[in-house]
């Protein structure tokens, strides 16, 4: 039985399969307490709200006895990119259409063939990164991956460059052994990371990571955080860029991840600062990972990286956006960049938003901008 369940898995255009008991993860469960402990979860209140059902997939699903984890590749070679000085960059797992429904999909699919295979109901939860399991912790010990220094499952298949999926069943499945692997004395992730987020080996502060600053992060990005984003304007690769192991890194095989049914590799920041409406943002970014930071977020991220590559052509824009946005996190962020591209030129204008808005924190930054940006020239 569990020899066909993976052929079917693999034949649905799987990468890795691989299987486990649904038995708690009792050692990792103490190492993620730790790790929100130390506040490195940042405002992920969802990966903190209920510690013990993470590590505890019979828990979340009291009829598992098996799980089967597996691995999307979503490699997708690119040129090298080249910054024309209007362009942020995404990072390479949203280059495609929007990976939780194209695998939430194929799992329901293998389900339904798993069924067929025993021959009876089975039942069954699927999980696609959207609830708080410790999903790399079950991949380890499924055999997927081992832990990579910057805490991501490497494989000599496939790199770091797979999504992790769960389909837990009520079946005895023949368990495969626990991945092992080293990263031996390769440091090139903890001394690369443009914002020092990995802070140790296999332990990354979420709140210095670039990813979670412009996806998770709700709020303002912190003034000492923005310059080092670079122009990430969605996530970041540069630890899975220059660890070793993505040298193995094959194409997808999945058409639906390829960057020309998305937005691909880079958005061009002046018309990602135009949109001008929530409806408009889901329209333009409708089924795609960008989503996720909603219009505000991305907004937000475009102003920081337009003063990041010294974009001055988004100076009319981020004026607009400065005096006019309904959304204080979109006025507050426009606010700094224009300082910083500007220079005295819209001095009168961040006097008056200084002066004038209604919100505390976009006056803040008006005033920071006076203070340092112009008090500088």
């Amino acid at each position: 039985m569990t020899p066909e369940i993976k052929q079917a898995a693999y034949q649905l255009g799987f990468n890795l399969v691989y299987i486990t008991s649904a038995a708690p993860l009792e050692e990792d469960a103490a190492r993620f307490q730790s790790w929100c402990e130390a506040g490195f979860a940042g405002d992920m209140a969802y990966m903190t709200r209920n510690t013990a059902l993470n590590s505890a997939p019979n828990q979340l699903f009291p009829s598992a006895r098996s799980i089967i984890s597996l691995g999307t590749n979503y490699y997708e070679a690119a040129a090298r990119f080249e910054q024309n000085g209007r362009r942020g960059r995404v990072a390479r797992y949203a280059w495609g259409r929007d990976y939780h429904n194209c695998i939430k999909e194929r799992l329901k699919e293998l389900h339904r063939e798993i069924e067929r295979i025993v021959g009876r109901e089975v039942k069954a939860r699927i999980f696609v990164d959207a609830v708080p399991l410790l999903e790399r912790a079950i991949g380890q010990r499924a055999g997927l991956g081992f832990f990579g220094k910057n805490t991501n499952l490497l494989t000599r298949s496939y790199g770091s460059w797979f999504f992790i999926s769960e389909i837990l069943v009520d079946l005895d499945l023949a368990p495969d052994q626990p991945a092992q692997g080293s990263c031996g004395k390769c440091v090139r992730c903890l001394d690369d990371c443009p914002t020092a987020a990995i802070v140790a080996p296999f332990q990354v502060d979420s709140r210095l990571c670039i990813s979670y600053l412009t996806i998770e992060n709700k709020g303002a990005i912190p003034i000492e955080l923005r310059e080092k984003i670079g122009d990430w304007v969605f996530g970041c690769d540069v630890c899975q860029d220059v660890c070793p192991f993505t040298r193995f890194a094959k194409e997808t095989n999945w058409d639906q991840l390829k960057p020309h049914t998305g937005v691909g590799p880079a958005l061009d920041l002046i018309e990602t600062l135009s949109i001008k409406t929530d409806a408009e943002f889901r329209q333009r970014f409708h089924a795609t990972a960008l989503l996720r930071p909603k219009r505000r977020g991305l907004l937000r991220n475009a102003a920081v990286v337009a003063a990041n590559i010294h974009c001055e052509e988004a100076i009319p824009v981020l004026i607009d956006l400065a005096t006019g946005d309904a959304e204080p996190l979109i006025r507050g962020h426009s606010v700094w960049a224009l300082a910083r591209l500007g220079g005295h030129s819209v001095k009168a204008i961040l006097e008056k938003v200084a002066k004038w808005d209604e919100d505390e924190s976009v006056r803040r930054e008006a005033l920071h901008g006076l203070e340092t940006e112009l008090d500088a020239d």
